[in-house]
């Protein structure tokens, strides 16, 4: 194979570069209105996990797909997402002023709260983007897979949490982050839901499995 044939390993690397670089740019330009936030992070989640699976190089036409097609649906879950927590700082800033025990008790219970909202928050928007059901269907299960599978739950916050460090704390870090941020945290995070999401899809586990030589029983 030659090194700078289409097949070779130096065009493959910038065709993975340009395509975080494209997600990136597509998912800040769908995400200008704020409120599309949500759906925004639904299609690049889609477009990311279907480059994984299939190698497939239509992003822009996979991520306006799924930007429209789980619009109302993303937009909503966004919406409330948003409203909760600004009701939770409220609360938590109201415990802090209160110089009481009812003041500590909020401020416990915001602090315990917010393990099962951070953890919904985390799958919400990957799980909207590969299952088709009821919102409330969703965030439930978004719940219960990041609880069921807690190793890979924590592996993600840490991606998460070293992607957020890094920039606030290493300069050179933020110019990375500002060309193709969010396409390389939706790749690196699609890898480990894609390997949750497909124990639940026996097809796609199937397709994968063939892919790779095995065999699916």
């Amino acid at each position: 194979m030659h090194l700078f044939s289409i097949e070779g390993p130096i065009w493959r690397f910038f065709n993975f570069v340009y395509n975080l670089v494209v997600l990136h740019v597509l998912w800040i330009v769908y995400s200008l209105p704020v409120f599309t936030i949500g759906a925004s992070t639904t299609a690049l989640y889609y477009s990311c996990m279907k480059m994984l699976r299939t190698n497939e190089g239509y992003i822009h036409r996979n991520f306006h797909h799924s930007f429209k097609q789980n619009f109302k649906q993303s937009t909503i879950i966004w919406l409330g997402m948003v409203a909760l927590l600004s009701l939770y700082i409220t609360d938590l800033r109201y415990g802090m002023f209160l110089d009481n025990m009812a003041g500590k008790i909020m401020i416990i219970s915001c602090s315990v709260f917010l393990i099962p909202i951070a953890l919904t928050t985390i799958y919400i928007f990957p799980v909207q983007a590969k299952f088709e059901n009821k919102i409330r269907d969703n965030l439930k299960n978004a719940l219960l897979l990041s609880l069921r599978h807690f190793p890979c739950s924590l592996l993600l916050c840490l991606i998460y949490g070293t992607f957020v460090l890094l920039t606030l704390f290493f300069v050179p870090f933020i110019m990375l982050m500002l060309c193709c941020g969010a396409g390389l945290v939706a790749y690196l995070t699609s890898n480990v839901f894609i390997y949750i999401f497909r124990k639940y899809l026996p097809d796609e586990l199937e397709d994968d499995l063939e892919r790779s030589g095995e065999h699916f029983d």
